[in-house]
């Protein structure tokens, strides 16, 4: 099947233009202006809509167990939530359980993801043991197409290693080409702070951000980003929530070590007052690292605009408000920690960056789709409009809004951290591979339609920023 997509307002990490697009089956065949084709099987008129690629959002956690629970959104909300917010590929995170295999995880994770995915996926995955055995079951990853490995130097006992570990995982995943990823806070900081705020009764939501001090997360980032230097081998920090993290990353790019951020978007909108909303209402934004103040999230969008940060994410994670977050109602300690952000990253970026003058369209496809790809190795395949890339395209309606909320979401969740926000922007037509899954509000594919996706071997794709400007503005 040959489809012309005709009159589209065409924009990639590095051009805008009105033009046209034409796909055959489920590759791009060629992008340009006055693309007339005699045995094209269908003609799409855009009238002037936008056409990006799809996005990639690689951070979520569908149907994750943890803190006692499960996560609400699965493969199929979850990609419902990603298709309808312009996301055609996520990247989730395979979780070992605590002494177990990465073969148990994966096999795990397929049976939840295949039966389930309505877009596009792939894994991280997650090491929360270091053993002889793990490190001969890294090559497994590596044969599967996995080759990003998550650590967390928080949650000691359940998902923390130690550095002398990371470390020695760094070198091994060098030997073999891939890239460390690491949620950076200071886990015996937040574990000594939050058991004396319980000591002295101190268990409201407030007292969750005041466990995980943005000096704490600078810290551990800039650790994080000094272990990736002795061991020549990528880092990647992921959802950035301050200032400190901002000015460790920027000191390590500046100083030429090959290191990358990622910021998600509630982090670049919400504020920790938040935490202090009557009723328990501030448990629905618990989630960790914290949300932060107003300077800190200047110091995030500074460094997405120029640079020092790469991607944006969602950490996409929900629990019910009644029923799970609601566990921890007298002791924020037990508050499930997540909230949701699939459907709402690219609307919301566009509104409130694009819009409103912080980042060029440009950059947010660079942030949102491109970058991503070339990051966790689905570039060219994912993120671009180029001939031979699948052709994942969204068509955005710039004159057709809407009100973020809970009852209108694709998500399975309760409530929505957006509740009540307006964006200037909807994901009108989706294809994943050439085949339209979604349009005007309907989905057009069924529960297994997403593939999952190989990723090579190989050190992130390096991105040039000469072009824009000072790598130190906003920090």
């Amino acid at each position: 099947m040959r489809t012309l997509i005709q009159n589209a307002e065409i924009v990639t990490a590095s051009d805008q233009f009105r033009g046209d697009l034409l796909f055959q089956d489920d590759k791009i065949l060629s992008v340009g202006s006055n693309l007339g084709d005699a045995t094209r099987d269908q003609t799409i008129d855009a009238n002037g809509k936008y056409l990006l690629p799809g996005g990639l959002d690689v951070h979520c956690h569908l149907e994750m167990p943890f803190m006692g629970s499960v996560s609400k959104d699965d493969f199929t909300s979850g990609g419902k939530c990603a298709i309808a917010g312009g996301t055609t590929t996520v990247v989730d995170f395979c979780i070992p359980s605590k002494g177990g295999t990465l073969a148990q995880a994966l096999e795990i994770w397929d049976a939840k993801s295949k039966p389930k995915a309505m877009c596009d996926y792939s894994y991280h995955m997650c090491i929360v043991d270091w053993n002889e055995g793990i490190r001969k079951e890294l090559d497994l990853a590596f044969e599967r197409g996995i080759t990003s490995f998550k650590i967390f130097t928080a949650y000691k006992g359940a998902l923390m290693i130690s550095d002398e570990e990371i470390f020695d995982l760094m070198l091994e995943v060098r030997q073999r080409g891939g890239l460390v990823t690491a949620h950076a806070v200071n886990g015996d900081v937040l574990n000594i702070l939050a058991a004396r705020f319980a000591a002295e009764g101190k268990l409201s939501p407030h007292y969750h951000p005041l466990c995980q001090p943005p000096v704490a997360e600078g810290e551990a980032t800039g650790r994080v980003l000094e272990l990736g230097k002795m061991a020549d081998q990528p880092a990647y920090i992921v959802h950035m929530t301050c200032k400190e993290a901002v000015v460790e990353l920027a000191r390590a790019r500046k100083r030429g070590w090959e290191s990358y951020g990622e910021v998600c978007a509630q982090h670049l909108m919400l504020d920790a007052d938040l935490y202090d909303l009557p009723d328990f209402e501030g448990a629905k934004y618990v989630m960790s690292p914290p949300l932060r103040k107003a300077h800190d999230r200047e110091a995030l969008w500074g460094a997405l605009a120029n640079g020092i940060i790469q991607v944006v994410g969602t950490d996409h994670c929900t629990f019910d408000f009644k029923g799970q977050k609601d566990m921890g109602k007298d002791d924020f300690r037990k508050i499930p920690n997540g909230l949701n952000g699939l459907q709402e990253r690219m609307p919301v970026v566009w509104t409130y960056g694009v819009n409103q003058k912080r980042i060029s369209l440009q950059r947010l496809v660079e942030t949102c789709c491109t970058n991503p790809a070339k990051m966790f190795g689905l570039y060219p395949t994912k993120g671009s409009l180029l001939p031979g890339s699948d052709a994942d395209l969204v068509l955005w309606d710039t004159k057709q809004g809407y009100t973020i909320s809970a009852k209108t979401h694709q998500s399975a969740c309760d409530t929505n951290v957006y509740e009540g926000t307006r964006v200037e922007v909807t994901a009108h037509t989706v294809f994943i591979r050439g085949q339209k899954v979604y349009e005007a509000g309907k989905f057009l594919v069924e529960p297994g339609f997403g593939q999952y996706q190989k990723r090579p071997a190989g050190r992130p794709m390096k991105v040039d920023y000469s072009s824009l400007g000072n790598q130190t503005v906003g920090v």
